[in-house]
């Protein structure tokens, strides 16, 4: 399934307030990066002096999502027993020990990551309680990762739903002040996307759902190199 969000994501003008309208300054979209197996031509996360970061310590065939959140650091976050692991990197210490961003009833997935590249990041992943299905989140800044919440108005698609692993994963972006947009397939009807926006300073919108359009292209992701 192919998201609407090519339009969209072609700049972050459109990022309304919530409540008053204002619009948020147009600039580009910066996003997350596997740090799965990668393509041969594909170029490792570099820090400021273009020197590699290395890969987080992941156990046996998980997968990050792996961005740099400043100029010479980095966060990763995983799949580890059914809940999200975080680790950041710094050039004197190296990876931190992973940690849960949280431990509560229910099994997470599909955790995505991105950043603005000047310190500041979110972690969204899709949470399931038997049939109950939601979207929770956690922002990263100078303080460390908050305590994840519930996104307003989420409803993904159940995870038996979404066919071979990994597909439907929310699709995150943010751009270098802070402001994210977040899409994904519907729990609602089968031809439906939802789409949510975080602005820097006031959290989400709630979701609004719209109809999938067969045409629309993916754009690429990038990471802050």
């Amino acid at each position: 399934m192919k998201f609407r969000i090519a339009g969209a994501l072609v700049t972050v003008a459109a990022l309304v307030a919530c409540g008053d309208g204002d619009r948020v300054p147009t600039t580009s979209v910066l996003g997350g990066v596997s740090s799965g197996p990668r393509p041969a031509a594909s170029a490792p996360l570099t820090d400021s002096s273009g020197r590699p970061i290395p890969e987080p310590p992941l156990p046996g065939s998980a997968q990050a999502q792996v961005v740099r959140s400043d100029a010479n650091a980095a966060l990763a976050v995983w799949l580890q027993d059914k809940r999200v692991v975080a680790a950041a990197w710094a050039p004197a210490t190296g990876w931190s020990a992973p940690a849960p961003l949280e431990e509560i009833y229910g099994e997470a997935s599909q955790p995505q990551l991105a950043s603005n590249g000047r310190g500041a990041a979110l972690a969204v992943w899709q949470h399931t309680v038997g049939s109950i299905q939601s979207l929770r989140f956690s922002r990263f800044d100078a303080n460390g990762w908050s305590l994840p919440d519930v996104m307003p108005g989420a409803l993904p698609r159940p995870p038996a739903a979404l066919g071979q692993a990994g597909a439907g994963a929310p699709q995150l972006h943010m751009d270098p002040q802070g402001n994210a947009l977040a899409q994904w397939p519907s729990g609602f009807a089968a031809d439906q996307v939802q789409t949510a926006r975080y602005v820097a300073g006031r959290g989400w919108t709630r979701a609004l759902s719209e109809p999938v359009t067969a045409t629309a292209t993916q754009p690429a992701t990038t990471s802050v190199q």
